[in-house]
């Protein structure tokens, strides 16, 4: 039997007390630069399911009634479903549930990730610059047991 290791590509990342795994596969990292338009477009569906309300101009001014709540409720509703999409497609479906009930902010949440999406990419290029030396070093080796042939 052959048997083969496979080590998963990516590293994890920490929020707050939960610890996640970044997929930095050349398949999830499309994902990963692709994200807001991919977002967006889950923004829409959201936006989409919340259009039979109609937010009133000068909202700030209003006493809420409980038709007013209904509406702000909705608009809540919409930015949490974007914020969520973008955790879902950093880290998985069902991410966002996660970190949600450790820390029920969306505010916190929504403002958490740029520095996140920062840091990620920082690692996506150190990661990079590892590849790359690994794959200089392999190159060098094979040219110089090329070279050693060449001499016998």
């Amino acid at each position: 039997m052959v048997q083969v290791e496979i080590k998963r590509t990516g590293f994890p990342v920490k929020i707050g007390n939960i610890e996640l795994w970044f997929d930095s596969s050349a398949e999830n990292l499309r994902n990963f630069f692709n994200i807001e338009e991919i977002a967006e477009e889950k923004l829409k569906e959201a936006q989409e399911k919340a259009e039979h309300i109609h937010f009133p101009e000068g909202i700030e001014n209003y006493e809420l009634d409980e038709k007013d709540v209904e509406k702000i409720d909705a608009a809540f509703d919409v930015n949490k479903e974007f914020v969520a999409a973008q955790y879902d497609i950093l880290f998985g479906d069902g991410t966002f549930k996660m970190i949600y009930e450790e820390y029920p902010d969306i505010i916190a949440l929504e403002r958490a990730l740029v520095p996140l999406g920062e840091k990620i990419a920082e690692r996506i290029g150190e990661m990079e610059k590892e590849r790359e030396e690994e794959f200089k070093e392999i190159e060098k080796q094979y040219l110089n047991k090329k070279k050693a042939k060449r001499k016998k």
